[in-house]
This record gives C-alpha cells, structure tokens and sequence, in this order.
C-alpha cells in the first residue's frame, strides 16, 4: 500500500513539477552548499542508483528556500527531485516530501 501511495505520489507530483520533464524518489546522499546556496546534491534510489543533481537557480523546496534539503540529508527522509536532462547534466528544477 505504501509503494502505491508514493508511486501515485510522485506521478502526482511530477504532472507539477514546473515543467520538468522527470521525477525521481530518493534519500540525500550528499549536499554540496549551506542553508542558503545549494549548488549541487546526491540521491540514492530504493534500486541503488546514485544521481547528481545539479541545482537551478530557479529551484525550490516546497515553493521555499532549497536549502531545506539539508533537514533531508540529517533525517533521512526522502524526497521526489524534480529535474531535467541538460546535454548530460541533471538540472533539479524543484524538490519535494516524498
């Protein structure tokens, strides 16, 4: 029940997601930046995958400040990436609670 809910969840969220073309469920594996820049971060998936992600200038978490990621790294919680794929380089455009 728990995976179908935040398989809905992320599909939920990906149809807003600020014009993103992907969306992507993990736990923060690293965060590059503070509080109030962050300029890049990890995720690992449930499968095992490691991504970077990039940040956009533009980018949010929860319409607020993207730095909030850093609780995420500390809880272990995860969270959905919005993002796009930028010549090779993924470009977080927005996070979320997963």
């Amino acid at each position: 029940m728990r995976t179908a809910l935040a398989v809905l969840a992320v599909a939920t969220l990906a149809a807003c997601g600020g014009g993103s073309d992907k969306a992507v469920e993990g736990r923060l594996a690293e965060v590059d930046g503070d509080l109030s820049v962050v300029r890049s971060f990890v995720i690992l998936t449930d499968s095992g995958d490691r991504m970077e992600f990039m940040v956009d200038p533009g980018a949010t978490f929860h319409g607020g400040p993207i730095g909030h990621i850093r609780d995420h790294l500390l809880s272990g919680e995860p969270v959905v990436v919005f993002y796009e794929d930028r010549g090779g380089d993924l470009v977080a455009t927005g996070v979320e609670d997963s």
